[in-house]
């Protein structure tokens, strides 16, 4: 568990379904993504990230923000291939109850905190479309400079952040 005196993260658990499920079928929160999930998908990314902690110790975490521990989004860490290359993705999805009170830097500067301290990773990418201003000042604010574009699933442009990392 990583937290700030505002918030927490923590391993998401199978109780947290109903919430996820909830933020990521809505169109407006999902803006910025190919397409709005659906409670199964929901279902099946909780499974991936249980099996990464298991498997990594580290993963996407539930955001809460504090003290009354309320649902706020996801925050973490996770390996991927991106071009035929390994690498380890930073990612944020805050609700949009929480949008524009800095919950997204807070969280991502925690999970880059321990991505470089606590699992010893020496580079993060951050992948974050082009239209998604808000997303691309929190890859800036902690410490991620644009490295290139690319094209991910279904013609999704994104814009790759990267970052050295310091332990």
């Amino acid at each position: 568990m990583l937290a700030t005196e505002r918030l927490r993260l923590r391993e998401f658990r199978d109780d947290d379904l109903d919430v996820l499920a909830a933020m990521v079928a809505d169109a407006e929160q999902m803006t910025f993504y190919p397409r709005p999930r659906t409670r199964v998908e929901a279902a099946a990314w909780i499974r991936l990230n249980r099996e990464l902690y298991a498997t990594r110790g580290f993963g996407t975490w539930l955001i809460e923000v504090l003290p009354h521990a309320h649902f706020a989004g996801y925050c973490g860490i996770r390996p991927m291939e991106l071009e035929q290359v390994p690498e380890v993705e930073a990612g944020w999805h805050v609700h949009k109850h929480f949008w524009k009170q800095g919950i997204a830097t807070e969280a991502a500067t925690l999970a880059c905190g321990a991505a470089a301290t606590r699992f010893g990773l020496s580079r993060l990418i951050a992948l974050v479309h082009p239209d998604h201003i808000a997303s691309r000042r929190v890859a800036e604010n902690v410490g991620m400079r644009r490295e290139r574009t690319t094209v991910l699933e279904a013609d999704y442009p994104a814009i790759v952040y990267a970052a050295e990392l310091r332990g």
